[in-house]
């Protein structure tokens, strides 16, 4: 009986102990889980950095020697170099206080970036949490501020190792590389230069991970990837730009209040003190009159405002791409849809501007030659182009060169938030419209390419015009034949370099673009299709409708949509994984004709619309609402790029690639620009329009009466219209450039 007794006192002994064991496991686990001390944060690679790097200066300290990684030559000594003992002080506080469990000190580790989630699927960035870190700060004794910074680890050692599935060519037609560099988001005390840094961490992951999964020979922290809260300094770029914008607001506010009083009292205006009135200038934007009149090429309006629209969505295309997606690879085989044709082909939208500039300074030319007699003012044709383009452009390099750099933050913001390096050395270029061969390299504006390339054909027009109303057909043949000598040009210069037929599929994309897409020569085909139309239309067709054979409309319709259709997704079989690559003869013909054949299927719309032969077609481009829009082209174009590369720098999260993202991304463009467009046509380009009208007495003369024939009656495009079509400008995927309706006032 004493045995069983004894077994019993035995057994609730141990259950006794068990329960103890338990429910003292449960508390310990639950203050973990409550304090941070619990595995995901404990022993979390950000916790342990302090904890080792602090251990290890300690160390270094204690027996003099130099601080280093185990496979890295960089050395610090932290004795003669008061900020390097500034930052060991820091980083064991931080430690000292992690182990404390104070809120602040936590915040420091709580900001890092973690392992990749979807690194195969290409989400090679870990951004952590910036804004936490860089407000992070000390709640005792000497200041200890974060900094946010952007480590690069090279990574091609670990993925050398990975045991392939081999599926890339099958999956896969562009060329999908292995990832070299995964992005760490770090926060460290900002007394920690950026080798410092660099060289701690390189230390804690020697000891957490070994040298044969990141290189420890390549530098992973750098200066320029580094930021922390410091007090703004104001440049004198800075305080010019702010001066300066604050004038324009108070003379738009004057102007109104001059141009509101002189209404009310029934007095007489001034017309330079209108100049800026918001009055004045809203009305010719948002105000849309039905002219109708064969003189007027109502369609225009809706092939500028859907190639602008165009231009958005291909550019936010690109600045989509360099987002932080958590499915980056899906980008590649994005590029075998159908849909992905309307970015990898939309660079055609640039030659509908070409086109139109083009048709617009042929029959603003001759408008002008027929009044003075078959002459024109070059000099002040060259000038009042100048002032009426440079304005606004001027005011977004002022911008990108001052007030840009305030604009945004982040990690991505190292990454994207790169115009104002960009303009350093090359804004005076971009001023004098030789940015697409002085620095096809690093263009200021990236997308101002298309507005030198414009100006530049501009200045040359004479050489082309003159001639053409001088001598008519005659002057057509050494005009073609010099088109397609430019057409040759680029051809051969395909050859030359191997070029591609698609841009992805090229290993010298940035030279393919200073050779083939800048150059002002490539685009010279596409703007005399549209001289030799505008002359034919003006010589021709101007103030009557020739009438065309209901098969033949058909007819013309149909070749001209097949037309755009194979321009457009005609290479397309090309890029599908299971395609031969095209021979390069392919692609060198394909470029040059695909830009030409798009300007003449734009021709026949043009021409279809003018005669009477659009149809439904013709009343949604000659929709009045296309009219207020079109005035706000040009500013569009010229700042819609900044606004998405502000837009993209600016993000701290991860993202998603679909095509449903990104439209959603470009409304948001769009909107913003839209809103940005109208303040700019208000406050620089309407303005400027209005001086000149003050100063010159633009549009006070009209064009010495002509005797009126059955073969070509004299009528003249009225000025608003002019002024509708005036600015087409565009970029890289991209442009619009001023037409303007009298050369040699415009």
């Amino acid at each position: 009986m004493a045995q069983p007794n004894q077994v019993a006192l035995l057994m609730g002994a141990l259950l006794l102990l068990l329960a103890a064991t338990a429910i003292d496991a449960h508390s310990n686990n639950a203050k973990d889980l409550l304090t941070g001390h619990s595995t995901p944060m404990h022993s979390s690679f950000a916790h342990q950095f302090f904890a080792l790097a602090a251990n290890h200066v300690a160390k270094t300290n204690n027996t003099g020697n130099h601080l280093m990684t185990s496979s890295s030559k960089h050395s610090y000594d932290s004795r003669d170099d008061e900020q390097d003992r500034q930052c060991d002080r820091d980083v064991e506080r931080i430690r000292d206080a992690i182990d404390n469990m104070e809120e602040w000190a936590l915040e420091f580790p709580d900001t890092w970036g973690r392992l990749p989630v979807g690194f195969f699927w290409g989400h090679l960035i870990s951004m952590g949490q910036y804004e936490e870190c860089v407000a992070a700060s000390n709640t005792y004794g000497t200041e200890i501020r974060g900094q946010y910074c952007l480590a690069r680890l090279n990574i091609t050692q670990f993925y050398s190792q990975v045991k392939r599935r081999h599926e890339e060519t099958a999956r896969i037609s562009y060329k999908q590389t292995d990832p070299q560099i995964f992005e760490l988001g770090v926060c460290v005390p900002s007394t920690c230069s950026a080798k410092k840094t660099d060289a701690l961490l390189k230390y804690v992951i020697a000891h957490f991970y070994g040298n044969d999964v990141v290189d420890l020979n390549q530098q992973m922290v750098q200066e320029k990837w580094c930021k922390y809260d410091a007090p703004i300094e104001f440049r004198a770029v800075d305080i010019f730009a702010i001066v300066f914008f604050s004038l324009i607001i108070f003379f738009l506010i004057a102007s109104s209040i001059y141009d509101y009083v002189q209404t009310k009292n029934g007095g007489q205006k001034k017309p330079l003190y209108l100049a800026f009135s918001v009055l004045h200038n809203a009305p010719k934007i948002f105000t849309v009159k039905k002219v109708n009149s064969p003189n007027v090429i109502h369609c225009l309006n809706g092939l500028r405002c859907f190639s602008m629209m165009w231009v958005v969505f291909g550019h936010g295309y690109m600045t989509f791409y360099d987002l932080p997606h958590i499915n980056r690879n899906k980008y590649y085989t994005w590029l075998q849809t159908p849909y992905s044709m309307l970015v990898q082909n939309g660079s055609l939208c640039v030659d509908t501007f070409f086109f139109m500039s083009g048709l617009l300074m042929c029959w603003g030319a001759f408008r002008e030659m027929d009044r003075t007699k078959g002459k024109l003012n070059i000099p002040m044709m060259y000038f009042h182009r100048y002032i009426r383009l440079t304005p606004v452009v001027a005011v977004v390099v002022l911008y990108i060169m001052s007030l840009y750099r305030y604009s945004g933050a982040g990690p991505m913001w190292f990454k994207l938030g790169t115009q104002d390096q960009r303009c350093a050395d090359t804004w005076w270029a971009t001023l004098l419209y030789v940015q697409n061969y002085a620095f096809p390299y690093s263009i200021c504006v990236s997308q101002s390419w298309y507005l030198a390339v414009d100006t530049q054909l501009y200045f040359l027009s004479p050489l082309f015009l003159i001639p053409l109303y001088k001598w008519g057909k005659k002057a057509l043949i050494p005009i073609v034949i010099f088109g397609i000598l430019c057409l040759g040009c680029t051809v051969a210069t395909f050859l030359h370099n191997d070029f591609t037929l698609f841009r992805v599929q090229d290993d010298h994309v940035d030279l393919r673009q200073r050779l083939t897409y800048y150059p002002t020569h490539t685009r010279i085909p596409t703007w005399l299709i549209g001289v030799i139309f505008g002359y034919f239309l003006f010589t021709r067709n101007r103030g009557r409708q020739i009438p065309l054979a209901k098969h033949w409309v058909i007819t013309g319709w149909v070749v001209a949509f097949a037309t755009m259709l194979a321009d457009l997704w005609g290479p397309f079989w090309r890029i599908l994984p299971d395609t031969p690559d095209s021979p390069l003869v392919e692609g060198a013909l394909f470029e040059p004709l695909s830009r030409t054949s798009w300007a003449f299927a734009i021709g026949w719309i043009v021409w279809a619309c003018y005669n009477g032969h659009g149809g439904l077609i013709n009343d949604f481009l000659s929709w009045g609402f296309f009219t207020g829009f079109s005035r706000l082209c040009y500013c569009m174009y010229v700042i819609h790029r900044i606004v998405q590369l502000v837009n993209a720098a600016r993000l701290q999260t991860d993202t998603h690639f679909s095509d449903y993202d990104a439209i959603l991304r470009w409304w948001h463009d769009f909107g913003i620009t839209l809103t940005l467009s109208i303040f700019a046509t208000l406050a620089f380009e309407s303005p400027i329009l209005g001086i000149e009208k003050a100063i010159f007495g633009r549009g006070d003369t009209k064009p010495a009466p002509k005797k009126q024939t059955p073969e070509s009656q004299e009528h003249v495009i009225s000025e608003p219209v002019a002024k509708k079509l005036h600015e087409e400008k565009i970029d890289e995927i991209e442009p619009p450039a001023s037409g303007a309706e009298d050369p040699s006032k415009a």
